[in-house]
């Protein structure tokens, strides 16, 4: 089993130039609804679409965002039903010195008795749907969204890591301090699946990426005397 100290080595940090990363979760719900939950996501951990670092300022901590375009469609069962988010996108967040960490914030999101307050670094794999709508305050009205959120040391990281990110070279991280996941999806006025849950196993396999292959010049022109040879039997029938 692969907690996401796992996850973060290998999404930050992968030796792979060139695979995909498809990461799987299972655990089961804690607050807001009971059973079990589990995922699977595919993306290419050294090819983001967007990366945006935001320096410590106004005590907020320093992060880094980074966007990715998944390679397969994602996959959630929550009690054996699918959810479907209507999306391809998903963001890795890492926060350095999370300071923010307080029990009504833990009590806010499930996890009283799961998580303690405290300064953490944090990694927060997170995606919405497409059409989702908020309200003022930032509260999903209607649409769907879930996130897998791991808690470390407030040590494990730094600036230096962050900018510029480093997507390789760094191994060795330690297991998270708490590993949880939430999903909310809400139809119309009501909620339909509201959960706070503990990952309790999870795994990553890299899974090659196909690269088109250039043909040598001589292909291309072996390939057009081959059509010209049939242009002039056409014509000659």
């Amino acid at each position: 089993m692969k907690l996401l100290s796992a996850l973060l080595a290998t999404f930050l940090y992968s030796a792979s130039a060139h695979a995909a990363l498809e990461f799987t979760f299972s655990g089961d719900f804690v607050n807001f609804t009971s059973g079990n939950f589990s995922g699977q996501l595919t993306f290419d951990a050294l090819s983001p679409s967007s990366s945006n670092f935001f320096p410590a300022s106004g005590g907020e901590s320093a992060s880094l965002r980074l966007g990715y375009s998944l390679s397969a469609p994602l996959s959630i069962l929550v009690n054996s039903q699918a959810l479907t988010i209507d999306n391809d996108h998903v963001v890795l967040n890492i926060l350095d010195n999370a300071t923010s960490i307080t029990d009504d914030l833990i009590a806010s999101h499930g996890f009283t008795g799961h998580v303690t307050a405290g300064i953490y670094d944090m990694l927060t794999l997170s995606m919405e749907s497409s059409i989702n709508q908020y309200d003022d305050t930032g509260s999903l009205v209607s649409g769907a969204e879930f996130s897998v959120t791991a808690f470390f040391d407030q040590s494990l990281l730094g600036g230096a890591d962050l900018n510029p990110p480093k997507l390789q070279g760094l191994f060795g991280l330690p297991d998270p301090k708490y590993f949880v996941f939430e999903i909310n999806r809400k139809l119309g006025d009501g909620a339909d699946y509201v959960g706070a849950g503990i990952i309790k196993a999870s795994d990553i396999v890299e899974i090659p990426v196909v690269k088109p292959v250039p043909l040598p010049g001589a292909v291309w022109l072996f390939g057009s005397v081959i059509a010209g040879l049939g242009l002039r039997m056409r014509k000659q029938a």
